[in-house]
């Protein structure tokens, strides 16, 4: 619905036995007002910038001389608080979803682009090339159409763009934390840890520290090009609805989907990005928990000793272990004096070299550690009765949580998250598993992310803040050309690219894997 235009008559203005130099004085007046009041309406200037304004015209009124202006300047004063309360409920609009900011900040842009001289020369057929138009961001517009009035030609043009592909609702870009780069730096470069021993102790007063270590690695990432194009009738040209349509609905979409799929999937090979799912070190949870996450072989075990009255031991290892995390499970086997080790125990991590298995008494040095070996691994290995799919995600945020990474998000088909909230108890009375809050899902207390991207029964968590980052080199522009082949067709050429980094910094952190998987891993036999 067209949003009204005020205009001085609006204002009711009482200029009756007015001088004609003050009579026009106040029109002109009034006609700032209209100014400000449909910048307000139409989204262009906040409350606080319409009050501002008004009170600008309010010092002028009131700086001109003549009784007769105090009634007005009064009245004036009135005005003012009715626009700012006008102000208010346009803002209380916003907040409700209705964002005739947003709508008009991107109309403002693309009419700039289409009203400004080089692509009048453009259309006009004066130049080969538009140049670029930058700064189109359009992660936040929700509709661009209805603010559209004229005609197409000779036809009426409906203020409606139908079309049968549906953009997605979502983009890894929105999951990720998204940054700008530096334009003169091409390539990223950071220090990724990939062994240390954390070797502290309690020492005497004049006792020698022991000694600690660490592996740094320089990990570069360079900036990938990503765009296409599109040819479009000159006649479509003349109308600024076909051309909205075709800049949001096709060509950013283009390149998004194509940079979702890169994110996730890619290889990395040629120009494509090395996905998350693709780098060293992504596993399943259900991998993790079913496989040892560490082994030792004959000879791994330093030595034996008794703590805490003997009632506990200590197993120091021949290396430090950093994989090691506390409340994992520990098997030992080839123990001969202590041959109450021979089991599984959860265990107590004291350093990368030393970890406390409490309950387990010392009764005497062990005499074949050079034979011992062992094996580790996660606590949750077979260790729910019947899980559901609350349980299963709760193990994989579980297993995932470790050092500074936290698993605050998991991404999920649609079709999947509609399973879990189909899932019934014995009685046919729904779970309640998937859990809405402010119009988020939330399941086992964090946010679901539904991507159609992800296949229905896999999952991906991970630390989406922290583990890793799209960095905008570029950002998306929008560019017009054409040629002789083009020309030939009456034809233009509009032009999406943009030049992303993807450093992953931690993809140890990620976790892709299959749910009904993990969920046998899980269940106790």
């Amino acid at each position: 619905m067209p949003i009204r235009k005020f205009t001085v008559s609006d204002f009711n203005l009482k200029t009756d036995g007015l001088p004609a130099e003050q009579k026009t004085f106040m029109e002109n007046i009034a006609g700032m007002m209209c100014e400000v009041v449909n910048k307000s309406l139409e989204g262009f200037a906040s409350p606080e910038e319409v009050t501002k304004q008004f009170g600008d015209i309010n010092n002028l009124l009131k700086a001109y001389d003549g009784e007769k202006f105090q009634q007005l300047v009064k009245d004036n004063e009135q005005l003012v608080e009715q626009v700012k309360t006008l102000g208010e409920s346009i803002e209380k609009m916003k907040q409700k979803g209705l964002s005739m900011d947003t709508i008009n900040k991107f109309d403002e842009k693309l009419n700039e682009m289409l009203d400004s001289e080089k692509f009048r020369d453009f259309a006009e057929g004066k130049t080969r090339k538009s140049g670029e138009f930058d700064g189109f961001s359009l992660k936040d517009v929700v509709s661009m159409t209805d603010n559209y009035t004229g005609d197409l030609l000779i036809t009426q043009q409906q203020k409606r763009v139908v079309t049968q592909v549906a953009n997605k609702k979502l983009h890894m870009r929105d999951v990720l934390t998204t940054l700008t780069a530096d334009p003169a730096y091409p390539q990223l470069a950071y220090a990724q840890v990939y062994a240390f021993n954390r070797n502290a102790r309690f020492v005497t007063e004049n006792g020698r520290l022991p000694e600690s270590s660490i592996k740094v690695k320089e990990i570069q990432t360079g900036t990938k090009r990503l765009g296409t194009h599109i040819r479009i009738s000159k006649r479509m040209l003349k109308s600024r609805v076909y051309i909205r349509s075709y800049i949001l609905n096709m060509l950013p979409e283009a390149v998004w989907m194509a940079e979702d799929w890169n994110i996730l999937f890619g290889d990395g090979n040629g120009e494509n990005l090395l996905g998350i799912i693709n780098n060293t070190g992504v596993t399943s949870v259900e991998k993790i928990i079913s496989t040892a996450i560490v082994t030792g072989a004959a000879g791994a075990v330093k030595a034996i000793t008794g703590y805490n009255g003997d009632k506990d031991v200590i197993v120091e290892f021949a290396e430090p272990q950093d994989l090691i995390l506390d409340g994992m499970s520990i098997t030992f086997a080839g123990a001969a004096v202590l041959t109450e080790l021979n089991k599984t125990h959860a265990l107590v991590k004291m350093e990368d070299g030393r970890i406390l298995i409490p309950g387990v008494a010392f009764s005497g040095a062990e005499t074949a550690t050079d034979k011992m070996t062992f094996s580790v691994h996660e606590a949750g290995f077979k260790n729910i009765e019947e899980p559901n799919s609350e349980d299963v995600v709760k193990t994989a945020f579980a297993a995932m949580t470790y050092a500074q990474y936290f698993p605050n998000a998991i991404i999920l088909n649609p079709m999947t998250v509609n399973g879990m909230e189909s899932e019934k108890d014995t009685t046919g009375r729904n779970l309640g598993i998937v859990k809405m809050v402010d119009g988020v899902k939330y399941i086992a207390g964090r946010p679901i992310i539904e991507y159609g991207g992800i296949l229905p029964g896999k999952y991906l968590l991970g630390d989406f803040n922290q583990a890793a980052n799209l960095v905008d080199y570029t950002t998306l522009t929008l560019e017009w050309a054409e040629d002789v082949e083009t020309k030939l067709c009456n034809e233009v050429v509009l032009m999406a690219q943009e030049e992303v980094i993807f450093p992953i910094y931690m993809p140890w952190a990620f976790a892709y894997g299959d749910l009904a998987a993990l969920k046998t891993a899980i269940t106790k036999a």
